[in-house]
């Protein structure tokens, strides 16, 4: 077991600040991610903040359980003083800690709970009667097994400091200790010993580097070197409120021309983490990704043309299924004879729809992404979607290819008179801005 330890200056006067902190550790824990996929835990989602009024708390040592007032840290039996700031302070500070907890299902009582299964934390007495001088606040740190515990005590030594916002960022970051969260490097957590500030704003949620002291980050006692604590509380309590979740294809656009090996992405708006992800191509799923991947998928080179309905569905660590859908219309192949169809253009390969469909060879673009090639050109005056030519600079009809330095060239609209498969043969003014490097190609290929 390990002893998680929030240390403060008991040189200071009591109504200083916290001071330097320091980490105690027992014994290595069982490694895990702490950021894996897991279902809301079946513990309590109750903390007791127990003030210990009006005769002080005797504490026994042994197996952690509230219910007998036995705590795996203290070595000998060990009595904790009452709460000594008065009932306004005392108020003050229950409410602070539910401010700490209020985005979780997670319960801030001061009522005893009596022998149904809950948290403790004994805010009271001094750290030298447990055995822990110095300490602001002490939790033993459940190993890291995914087999949280109930009925675990952490402390807070209210009689060694009356810093009111110290008290609640100690009592917060110790019965989250008791949940599995590890110190972080982020002055704005509890789960921090960096200060300033003193009044923490609540759980973060980003990732942050482990460990105790500015400039120097560890590993994650579970694993991995970053941790959320907003997202781990979040995934194991879950929210206050659950909201719905919603799943959106990002990409491509529902109704575009694509490509066979296409990318689809997508986003997920949920108040928890996204735990797996399955896309199906006309309702079968032909992929799977986990928690920490990309929300990207890619379908395969050889989809056939022609329309096609793609899903997503993603499962959050409530277990929700959130879907989403759109269709999309595949190009064709064209290479080894085959024809394209009437108002298609081939080029590459495959059957392109022309400047009347959104993405289509000629079409008007703002970048590579609006075309189904991949390459939005400017001429110094219009952007369109381009194509690189074919073998021997040829173009599809109406198209001329326009040949630089540096490549074979990309297809553009042929000027009025012209007409039919053509190649560039003069300086002609669009040839020119290719030759000076005017004409703006946005990445002949996106990748």
């Amino acid at each position: 077991m390990r002893l998680a330890v929030l240390f403060a200056a008991l040189a200071l006067p009591l109504t200083a600040a916290a001071g330097p902190f320091h980490d105690v550790i027992n014994q290595p824990a069982k490694r895990l991610d702490p950021g894996a996929p897991r279902s809301f835990t079946s513990i309590s989602h109750v903390i007791y903040l127990n003030n210990c009024l009006p005769n002080g708390c005797t504490v026994h040592p042994g197996e952690d359980n509230a219910l007998t007032d036995t705590s795996s840290i203290p070595q000998q039996q060990a009595t904790l003083t009452a709460w000594p700031h008065g009932t306004v302070a005392w108020n003050n500070f229950v409410q602070c800690v539910r401010d700490m907890y209020a985005p979780f299902d997670i319960q801030i009582t001061d009522v005893d709970p009596g022998n149904a299964p809950h948290s403790e934390v004994m805010v009271a007495g001094n750290a030298d009667a447990i055995g822990v001088p110095g300490a602001g606040g002490v939790a033993p740190f459940i190993p890291c097994d995914g087999q949280l515990q109930d009925n675990v005590i952490s402390f807070v030594f209210a009689a060694d400091i009356a810093n009111q916002d110290f008290l609640c960022w100690a009592a917060a970051q110790e019965s989250s200790h008791v949940f599995g969260l590890d110190h972080e490097l982020n002055a704005k957590d509890p789960m921090t010993y960096l200060s300033p500030p003193v009044k923490k704003p609540g759980f973060q949620n980003e990732a942050s580097s482990c460990g105790e002291n500015e400039g120097q980050p560890r590993m994650c006692w579970c694993g991995g070197s970053k941790q959320n604590s907003y997202q781990y509380l979040m995934d194991t309590f879950g929210p206050s409120h659950l909201d719905p979740a919603t799943l959106a294809i990002t990409e491509p656009a529902d109704g575009a021309w694509v490509k066979p090996g296409f990318n689809v992405r997508f986003a997920v708006m949920s108040q928890l983490s996204v735990t797996t992800a399955a896309m199906q191509v006309d309702g079968t799923q032909t992929q799977s990704i986990a928690q920490g991947d990309p929300l990207v998928f890619k379908t395969a080179t050889d989809l056939a043309g022609g329309d096609h309905t793609i899903g997503v569905t993603a499962q959050d660590s409530a277990a929700r299924d959130i879907t989403g859908q759109i269709t999309v219309h595949v190009t064709s192949r064209c290479d080894g004879g085959s024809a394209c169809a009437k108002d298609f253009h081939c080029l590459g390969g495959y059957c392109l729809p022309g400047a009347d469909v959104p993405g289509g060879l000629g079409a008007a673009c703002t970048g590579n992404s609006d075309c189904i090639t991949g390459s939005c050109g400017s001429d110094g005056t219009n952007m369109l979607c381009t194509g690189a030519c074919d073998t021997g600079q040829s173009c599809p009809d109406g198209y001329t290819c326009y040949a630089t330095a540096a490549d074979s060239g990309v297809c553009w609209p042929a000027p009025k008179q012209d007409g039919g498969c053509s190649t560039s043969s003069g300086p002609s003014p669009l040839l020119a801005l290719f030759g000076l490097g005017a004409l703006l190609v946005l990445g002949r290929r996106r990748r």
